[in-house]
């Protein structure tokens, strides 16, 4: 094998044990918590523990990767919607998938997760996003199904709100309650049921570029 040939087979190596160790960490932390052993996950994945550490030297920076891996799907996701022909379908596609997919992930706790989210290392990712959601907005605004004084990230916060409704300790509840009260969000982004919004939305700038603590 040529030299040029060996180191791309090594970063293909490397790529794919980067992806087996953070699908690991995904089933380990959901089934076990953020307590789970980093020798748990790399047995999980079927690599070395040095192996796991070469990659991620702390938990922070493993959890910081898969949720760089979700920034990626929703991104995806607000891709797909874009290309409804209806907006307004587009937007409602957008927040029900984003929704399920938070209401089935317990892979990490909130406390962590809200700490690696604003991670400087996922600003790309989240601009992406950001700006992805800014255009299902422009579009439905543009056709009349949406209140005007909305913006992208609104829906970045929205989102956030429906997941927590995961997190409720209340034994009991259904498992697909968020659909109630995201029901009742989409309602209130349609123009005749708008009411003059305060404070307004968050500066995108405090999200794409949060200061350091």
């Amino acid at each position: 094998m040529a030299a040029g040939e060996s180191a791309t087979a090594l970063r293909a190596d490397a790529a794919r044990n980067r992806e087996r160790i953070v699908a690991a960490a995904v089933e380990v932390f959901a089934e076990r918590g953020l307590e789970a052993s980093t020798a748990e996950i790399a047995a999980r994945a079927g690599v070395g523990e040095a192996t796991l550490f070469r990659r991620f030297p702390t938990k922070d920076d493993l959890v910081t990767a898969i949720i760089g891996v979700q920034f990626a799907e929703s991104a995806a996701l607000a891709e797909s919607c874009l290309e409804d022909d209806d907006p307004w379908r587009g937007v409602e596609r957008f927040l029900y998938g984003m929704a399920e997919r938070a209401a089935l992930d317990h892979a990490v706790s909130g406390a962590a997760k809200e700490k690696c989210v604003a991670s400087p290392s996922l600003a790309g990712e989240r601009r992406r996003i950001i700006d992805l959601t800014s255009q299902l907005v422009r579009r439905a605004q543009k056709a009349g199904a949406m209140r005007d004084d909305i913006a992208g990230q609104d829906l970045m916060f929205l989102m956030s709100a429906v997941a927590s409704l995961a997190d409720l300790p209340f034994p009991g509840l259904r498992a697909d309650l968020w659909r109630r009260y995201l029901g009742i969000f989409l309602d209130g982004l349609r123009p005749a049921a708008a009411t003059k919004l305060r404070p307004g939305a968050p500066p995108r700038k405090l999200i794409e570029t949060p200061e350091a603590e």
